[in-house]
This record gives C-alpha cells, structure tokens and sequence, in this order.
C-alpha cells in the first residue's frame, strides 16, 4: 500500500542530482560500531521500550530503569556533535516545561578506546555547561547496553536523535530534538495517536532503506561500469513509491553513464507533465539535463528548453539561476548571443555574489564563443 508519509519520505531521501540549491548541514554521524555478536531487533514505534542500561550517571537525579507512569526522553549525543550541542539550551527549556517528564543526554557516541578518558571529557563538558544543559546526563561506553538495543535497532545512523517513552513504557516518537515539541506535548497529556505514528515512522525507515539500497548500488556501478542492478533497484522503489524525486534520479542514470537515452527521456516528458505548475522542479529538471558536470551524454535540448522556459514563465523573470538555466540551453543550441544576454540578466538577478562569480564564468564562455563566431 503506498501512503503519502512514505511518498514524502522517498523524496526526501532521494539524492537532486544536478540540482541547483544550497546543501543542508549533515547530520553528524555517530561512530560505526563493531559487528554485534547477536542479531539486533528491530525497534519502532508503539514498541516495548528496551532497557535502560548505563555505565554511570554524569548528572541529575539517577533512576534505575523506565517504569510506567513516567514519560522519558532519551537523548542519544556525544560532545563532539556540533548539532547536538545547538540542541541542548532547547532540551534544558523543555525539561522546565515538564518537570515531570524524566530528560536524559545519553552520551554513548564518544570516540576513542580510553574509557576514563572519554567519561573525563563528557563530565568536563557537562560541568561547562552548567545550568544551560539543565536535565539528567548518563555517560555509556558500552555499545551493547545501549547502543544497539535503541539506536541501531531503530535504524538511527546519526545524532542528535531522540527518544520519547510514555508512560505505557513503550517508544511513542523518535525523531529529532528539534522537532519533538508537538510530540511530546500530546505524549503527555494523552492524546497522542500512536497507531499513525507508528505508520509514519515506519514508512520512514521503508524509505530511508530503500534509498540506501540505491545509494550502495550506484556506489558498485560507479566502480563496475554496470548500472543496471542501480536502475533496478530505483524501479523498486518507485513501484512502492512513485515520486518525481526518484523519477528524476532514474531518468539522469538512464541518460547519463546507463546510455539508455529513449526511456530517460520518457521519463522526461512525464516530468515535464507533473511538475509543470512548480518552477523549481522544471528548472531542476532542464538543469538536469544540461549540467556540464551531470553526465548526459546526449541531452535533449528540446525538452530541457521547454522546461526551462516553463520555469521562467513561473518565475516571471525573478530567479538568477533559473535564467541561467535558459541561458545554457540557449548556448547548446548555438545561440550564444541569446544565452549571453540571459546570462547577464541571470547576474542581474543572483541573490549572493558566490553565485555571480560562478554566472560570470558562464557569461565568459558564451562571450568567447560569439567573438570566433
């Protein structure tokens, strides 16, 4: 069954090659931890919340295990986590929010093999901290005690992440810090929709596996030569979740290194029908097609022109970088007159200098070719 959480998901997951927009700050990654003796199982939403087990408490009042009748908020960060520390003023807010509700830093992502030396580290940044990071702090060296049991058997690859257990002492949310005031909010006062939020978060993971199979395959394709397990598994995940996203990612292998250039461009025509109405999906699209660094072999100048000049209709001339699309399209086709005037009006319109400086380099080239013509 397809549901709108796992379409949304896959689109967020999917790699926008050849998009142009501004990368988000990654996530930092927790260390990789050893090989597991024992298969890990499987956490989600609405599941028993495993044990809570650490090595000792760095701060606050200790409890010994997650009982009913309390909400907890386990969250999972290490010292050197830049987005973990931006989360903590907020975790010390709402811990003042809900008293009652039992906040824990659970710092068991330390690096390094000297254990007295990473719990030293932890309780030195914790005691710098002082009343900022204002809730219970449990430092763990141990992976398997927690670790494996919360994170790797949610599928939780990164931190800061979060841990909401209601009072049922089963994980109701899981997500980031940041994101967790509406959750916790219904968590404890009891309207919390479980069941839908087990939905979510499972469509999530289906999604995020999903795209990591896509993202091992083309890994082995880029060294093989070989596209073809890549394309397979993008098939895959289209038929659980069809999004323009992943269409979008298909289509540029099957133009580009897989040489399959009549579906890709197939492909194409349903893009430029789906998104016709959203200026940044056809910009993204005609860029796709015609980035010099993207890969395509033969692009289609024709759709990426069509696309690019439905993006700049939409627009209503406003966006430097969809003008500098146009302008590109217009130099593959040999009118580097046309593209060297856009090109200066896409300067004109550039919302930082970064972004100039790269047109300009581009207006260079249209230039050099008008002067031999």
């Amino acid at each position: 069954m397809i549901t709108t959480a796992l379409v949304a998901a896959i689109l967020l997951a999917a790699p926008q090659d050849g998009a142009k927009l501004v990368p988000a700050a990654k996530i930092q990654t927790a260390p990789a931890a050893p090989q597991a003796a024992a298969e890990v199982k499987p956490l989600g939403i609405g599941d028993d919340a495993p044990a809570f087990a650490i090595d000792t408490w760095v701060k606050g009042e200790p409890f010994e295990k997650i009982e009913k009748g309390n909400v907890y908020v386990m969250e999972f960060w290490a010292t050197w986590c830049g987005p973990c520390i931006v989360a903590i003023p907020h975790l010390t807010e709402l811990q003042k929010k809900y008293p009652d509700v039992r906040f824990v830093g659970v710092a068991a992502s330390e690096s390094g093999n000297d254990e007295p030396a990473k719990l030293a580290k932890v309780k030195s940044f914790v005691d710098g901290k002082g009343d900022t990071m204002g809730y219970r702090v449990a430092y763990v060296g141990d992976r398997a005690k927690m670790s494996r049991p919360w994170m790797q058997a949610a599928g939780q690859n990164g931190i800061p992440c979060t841990f909401i257990v209601g009072k049922d002492a089963k994980v109701a949310w899981i997500g980031h810090p940041m994101s967790m005031d509406g959750p916790l909010a219904k968590i404890v006062d009891g309207s919390w929709d479980m069941a839908s939020a087990a939905k979510e978060f499972a469509d999530r993971r289906a999604a995020s596996e999903m795209q990591r199979a896509i993202s091992m395959a083309m890994r082995d394709a880029r060294k093989s030569g070989d596209y073809t397990a890549a394309i397979d598994a993008m098939r895959k995940a289209m038929e659980k979740a069809p999004s323009d996203p992943l269409k979008m990612q298909l289509m540029a292998v099957l133009a580009g290194p897989a040489d399959q250039p009549a579906e890709a461009w197939k492909l194409a025509e349903q893009l430029l029908e789906s998104g016709k109405n959203d200026q940044m999906a056809m910009n993204q699209l005609a860029w796709t097609i015609v980035d010099p660094e993207g890969g395509v072999k033969s692009p289609n100048l024709d759709i990426a022109m069509r696309a690019a000049e439905r993006a700049v209709e939409l627009s209503k001339r406003s966006d430097g970088s969809i003008l500098d699309t146009l302008a590109r399209i217009h130099f593959l086709k040999g009118d580097a007159a046309t593209a060297a005037k856009l090109q200066k009006e896409a300067i004109e319109k550039a919302p930082n200098e970064r972004m100039k400086e790269s047109m300009k380099a581009a207006l260079a080239e249209y230039e050099a070719a008008l002067k031999k013509a």
